[in-house]
């Protein structure tokens, strides 16, 4: 099983928390009475418990995930699921997931983005004998259609979709709440923005759990940054991932899959979950 490592510890949920509210060293210092050095050292991955107690709750985040992602002694419950392949490719520094979603009984199938080299999964779809019908399109950042004119040239028969608020050529332009199938599986499409301005989620029903394809927007323990409008993130992955059955798989842009019942549980961005 191909282990894909979390891709966001103490130092990124920190970063992306004092980006997202605007909240600069000084006055994240002034707030928590911790000192500058102390966040500094905090932001280079240097776990002290009582500091991230001190700074958590100016952060609105929860303190025991918290504390959990500096110790990196949690990651996911792994997922294998039929139905469902991850890829995970190379770009710059880092990783990034595409995925391919079937319909066993008829031989349907989707892709979910690109990521930076698709052959491993053109491989599989021939090894399956599948028929690529559509290509939905998460968001348009670089890493996650890097490899789209491949895709589009290995199935030149599948329809491509995006969101209408990030147009790409040749694609159909879809909205928040559009349906699709793949084969006998239900899909809806969620706008879940504020990573990038049309960030979509792909909730999908008819395998032996239910998944959703978010992007960007939620990591295992974390969530994408908000580049574009932080509080906008936080609110539709509420409204629209968060409302989803707790035995969802998801299936996030980076890092392993996880469930909206881990993310509950574990995710310090949305300490109203807890127990």
């Amino acid at each position: 099983m191909l282990m894909i490592s979390i891709e966001d510890y103490l130092e990124d949920i920190v970063g992306k928390a004092m980006r997202g509210k605007g909240l600069s060293l000084d006055k994240l210092s002034d707030l928590s009475n911790v000192s500058k050095d102390s966040i500094k050292e905090l932001l280079k991955g240097e776990r002290n418990d009582s500091i991230i107690s001190s700074i958590a709750p100016h952060l609105d985040l929860d303190t025991g995930s918290l504390i959990r992602a500096g110790k990196k002694s949690w990651r996911p419950e792994a997922v294998i699921l039929e139905g469902v392949s991850i890829y995970n490719t190379p770009w710059n520094d880092m990783y990034v997931n595409s995925f391919l979603v079937w319909d066993s009984s008829s031989g349907s199938a989707a892709v979910f983005d690109t990521g930076t080299n698709c052959e491993e999964l053109i491989n599989e779809v021939q090894n399956r004998n599948l028929i690529i019908e559509s290509i939905f399109l998460t968001h348009t950042h670089g890493d996650h259609i890097a490899d789209l004119p491949k895709l589009i040239a290995n199935f030149p028969d599948a329809e491509l979709y995006t969101s209408s608020k990030e147009p790409v050529e040749g694609a159909n332009l879809i909205n928040c709440g559009h349906q699709f199938e793949i084969g006998i599986l239900k899909g809806t499409a969620f706008l879940t923005h504020g990573h990038s301005v049309g960030g979509l989620t792909y909730f999908i029903k008819g395998l032996d759990r239910p998944i959703a394809i978010v992007g960007d927007a939620l990591f295992a323990g974390s969530m994408g940054g908000g580049m574009v409008s932080y509080e906008d993130a936080l609110r539709t992955n509420r409204q629209h991932i968060f409302s989803l059955p707790d035995d969802t798989v998801v299936c996030p842009g980076h890092g392993p899959m996880t469930s909206i019942k881990e993310e509950k549980q574990m995710n310090p961005f949305y300490p109203e979950y807890k127990n």
